[in-house]
């Protein structure tokens, strides 16, 4: 297994405190005794232990009662949302996106029926569904957050029992892609200004801070997932998805080698880019964006970020290399 470097291993001692002190503190809500089915988990950079002093914290709430099931609940989701943003500030995060926009019980049962639907994207349910499978960490509820994790990575595995011996999760691997895509459709749509109007400078820093971000942290969170998937033998099993869903992105490219030993040197060379990004994003706010104010400093970190993207790729081609059958060739699904 690849070390861990010095920055991350401190990233993830950061996160896993302030995890620790948020979980104490939902735990002590009474409002989360008439939600007996909810579970509570983070996703974004403290659901890949990679938080900082600056990081926001993203919070998903997913019950596996159905709607119609719990009494008054739009007023106890009120009473819930109220006591989680007190928590928030009393830690210090930043303030929740959009004015608190996403944060709302999301029900397993409506995410499962909805799958690949038209209203999978529209209601969240594809957002959530993805990130609690790559990159999340639980925060309350935890049996409620197992199982529901379980009934989502069994809805991939209904072809299964006819392809026991060479089932590949072809589903999910679209999937992946689509969410993938997903995120960079959405950057190109925030770029998007009224008619008659421009970006101000202060616009510009900001979106290309996204889309450094873009080229790190979320083709990480995918593409550590569609490696990791990739490097199974056939078949892949639930067992098999269920033990990465625990893994976080990083992880997920550690285990790569034990599977392949081929691909070591190329999962060192993408963790060693990643370490960059990193560094870079334990700054302030201000001092990062002041980098992406100047232009060679810009382009020096986007040649970088374009950097790490080939050397993904090419842990990519590594693992496809490695197929003995040409029908189970990765790159090959991902592409078509």
């Amino acid at each position: 297994m690849v070390a861990k470097d010095a920055i991350a291993q401190g990233r993830i001692q950061h996160s896993q405190l302030k995890l620790t002190q948020l979980r104490k503190e939902l735990g002590r809500l009474s409002v989360l005794e008439r939600f007996p089915t909810l579970g509570i988990f983070a996703a974004g950079s403290y659901g890949r232990l990679e938080a900082c002093d600056y990081s926001d914290i993203d919070l998903f709430f997913i019950d596996a009662a159905d709607r119609g099931d719990i009494a008054e609940l739009h007023t106890n989701e009120l009473r819930l949302f109220a006591k989680v943003i007190d928590i928030a500030d009393d830690m210090g995060f930043p303030k929740f996106s959009n004015d608190c926009q996403y944060l709302t019980v999301l029900h397993k049962n409506d995410i499962l029926r909805n799958l690949g639907s038209p209203t999978d994207d529209h209601q969240n349910y594809f957002t959530a569904r993805m990130l609690l499978l790559l990159e999340s960490q639980c925060l309350y509820g935890d049996a409620n957050y197992d199982s529901t994790t379980a009934d989502i990575v069994g809805s991939y595995f209904k072809d299964f029992p006819h392809h026991r011996q060479t089932f590949q999760p072809v589903f999910l691997l679209n999937d992946i892609c689509r969410f993938w895509k997903t995120m960079l459709l959405n950057y190109e749509n925030k770029r998007q200004m009224r008619p008659g109007t421009e970006e101000s400078e202060e616009q510009k820093t900001k979106r290309r801070v996204r889309n450094f971000k873009l080229k790190y942290s979320r083709m990480t969170t995918c593409f550590a997932s569609v490696a990791a998937l990739g490097s199974y033998r056939v078949p892949v099993t639930e067992k098999n998805v269920l033990e990465l869903t625990k893994l976080t992105p990083r992880q997920r490219l550690e285990s790569v080698p034990e599977r392949l030993g081929e691909t070591a040197p190329a999962v060192k060379a993408v963790l060693g880019e990643y370490s960059r990004f990193l560094e870079m994003t334990g700054l302030p706010t201000e001092g990062l964006e002041d980098h992406f104010s100047d232009t060679q400093k810009r382009s020096e970190m986007f040649a970088r970020a374009n950097k790490y993207g080939d050397a993904m790729f090419a842990l990519l081609r590594k693992i496809d290399a490695t197929a003995t059958d040409e029908k189970y060739r990765l790159l090959r699904y991902l592409v078509i």
